[in-house]
């Protein structure tokens, strides 16, 4: 598939001429098979450094051929005839990795309806704001109600996960209010199960009913 891979000692050797610091993080907007990531972690490895990458890539050999690399880089420097060598030094490391949705897949779940305004504002933009005119109320492909409107207590209840399998709702989150997290709470009948996330700021917020404010900027736009 890659006829020609950059190669790991050319990027390792243009990061020191960069003269970045032990803590630097790499930027590859065009990852390929993950060289850059293989270079940086060789890097670490050699002089104990904590330096970062981020990688991004659209192509589905994410998953054949970028993430399997980096994980063989990260158990051993030394693989021969696909066999991890004895002699091979492993390194702590810690991947996390985004799937962003693709235009086509948003407008495949688009669902538009004109419809009288949720809640009666004076203000006509916060009036606007709450039109029933949706971008994903509703999964269009199951019928399944994303968003349920309760006005008698004026709240707003919406749950992702009818639209998005698996979907890490903590994180969407700490993408969204620019937070880290710092202790996810599981329910207490089921501790399989999310129940609340943990800011930096200590703010706690529920993954079951999470607040409006939060997530209308991933529903409506």
């Amino acid at each position: 598939m890659f006829a020609y891979p950059k190669a790991v000692d050319l990027i390792s050797d243009c990061i020191r001429v960069c003269n970045f610091d032990e803590s630097a993080i790499i930027l590859d907007f065009f990852a390929g098979s993950g060289t850059t990531a293989h270079a940086v972690i060789d890097l670490n490895r050699h002089d104990g450094g904590q330096r970062k990458y981020i990688l991004v890539e659209m192509a589905d050999y994410f998953d054949t051929v970028l993430l399997p690399r980096i994980k063989k880089v990260i158990f051993s420097d030394q693989w021969k005839d696909g066999r991890a060598q004895e002699n091979g030094k492993g390194i702590s490391h810690f991947i996390k990795y985004f799937r962003l949705e693709q235009y086509e897949d948003v407008l495949r779940r688009a669902c538009y309806k004109d419809a009288e305004p949720i809640f009666v504002q004076t203000d006509p933009y916060n009036q606007y704001v709450f039109l029933r005119d949706t971008k994903m109320l509703d999964n269009t492909q199951t019928g399944e109600k994303v968003m349920t409107v309760d006005l008698e207590k004026n709240e707003i209840r919406v749950d992702l996960s009818k639209l998005y399998d698996n979907i890490d709702l903590a994180e969407t989150l700490s993408c969204v209010t620019g937070k880290w997290i710092r202790r996810i709470y599981t329910r207490p009948d089921d501790p399989s199960q999310p129940d609340e996330v943990e800011f930096e700021d200590g703010r706690r917020v529920s993954l079951t009913t999470p607040p409006w404010e939060l997530v209308k900027p991933l529903i409506w736009w």
